[in-house]
């Protein structure tokens, strides 16, 4: 039997985003376990273990859907929805930066810190990772 076929544009672009999620998911944790240890935070009701890996593949799969909608339907989608997505990233950390956790000003900036690192990973994964997953032949 001979399963040989050419993969659509759908399924590369599914495909690259729901890749991204696990490699994004690895980071995130290896991030989160490393920021923690380092810092001795403790707050996991909202990022946590469940959260990254739950999260990460949602995003980064819709993310995929996205950029499926942008390279199909847009002349120079590629570069629209790297843009979008750069933008999206850059306001989600300009509101990371507002984000008040908890009474202990310590604690809402190690919150701040965290998940301005979350942000960065996921939006660095969707704005560049995607696309170049999407694009690259011997992947």
């Amino acid at each position: 039997m001979n399963h040989d076929y050419e993969p659509t544009e759908f399924s590369k672009s599914l495909l690259a985003g729901v890749f991204a999620g696990i490699a994004a998911t690895v980071i995130t944790l290896v991030y989160n376990f490393y920021f923690r240890g380092s810092t001795g935070f403790s707050l996991s009701e909202i990022i946590n273990v469940s959260t990254i890996i739950f999260v990460s593949i949602l995003l980064m799969t819709v993310a995929g859907l996205f950029f499926y909608l942008f390279h199909h339907y847009f002349k120079k989608g590629t570069v629209i929805y790297i843009v979008v997505f750069v933008v999206l990233t850059l306001l989600a950390v300009y509101g990371s930066f507002n984000v008040q956790r908890s009474p202990n000003p310590l604690l809402s900036a190690e919150f701040r810190q965290l998940l301005l690192g979350v942000i960065i990973i996921y939006g660095v994964f969707a704005s560049f990772i995607i696309p170049y997953l999407y694009n690259s032949k011997k992947i």
